[in-house]
């Protein structure tokens, strides 16, 4: 925004003017992130719920990270300003209203954490179904030395 003299209000760090405006203080900014951490927390949990009919564990729980990092994914609205909010979020108001030019930013950001959690998942359930594989293994050498009467 342009000040009296024509001069960029927002980025300007002469002693003459004032710093950049913001719309919060920090205290709200702050209050304003606790009120959507908990209200993305409750959507993840409706997500959970609603993907629960999904037998299989290996559909589901990706289903369930993905909607994670659309919900808890955080990104600079700005390059240059300290403020953070959702990627999700900043990526559909701009494409709705084509409001500003994050939209690449803002997919890259999503992005990058998506691919960086799948492959941490992935991990994980290499490393589940190791395991089950291993505990089926093992009950069957386990099993195979017992009675068939269990009072002998």
């Amino acid at each position: 925004m342009l000040g009296l003299l024509g001069q960029n209000q927002y980025y300007s760090g002469s002693p003459k003017q004032p710093g950049p405006r913001h719309m919060f203080n920090e205290q709200e900014y702050q209050i304003v992130w606790m009120i959507y951490l908990a209200a993305a927390a409750g959507a993840l949990l409706v997500w959970w719920r609603m993907t629960r009919w999904i037998r299989w564990w290996f559909v589901r729980e990706p289903l369930v990270i993905a909607m994670a990092v659309l919900l808890f994914t955080p990104s600079r609205v700005e390059p240059l300003q300290p403020e953070l909010a959702p990627a999700f979020i900043v990526w559909l108001l701009d494409t709705l209203f084509a409001t500003g030019s994050n939209q690449a930013r803002m997919l890259g950001d999503l992005a990058l954490t998506m691919a960086v959690a799948l492959v941490a998942y992935a991990g994980l359930a290499c490393l589940r179904a190791a395991w089950q594989y291993w505990r089926g293994r093992n009950g069957e050498h386990e099993g195979g030395g017992r009675t068939s009467n269990p009072t002998a």
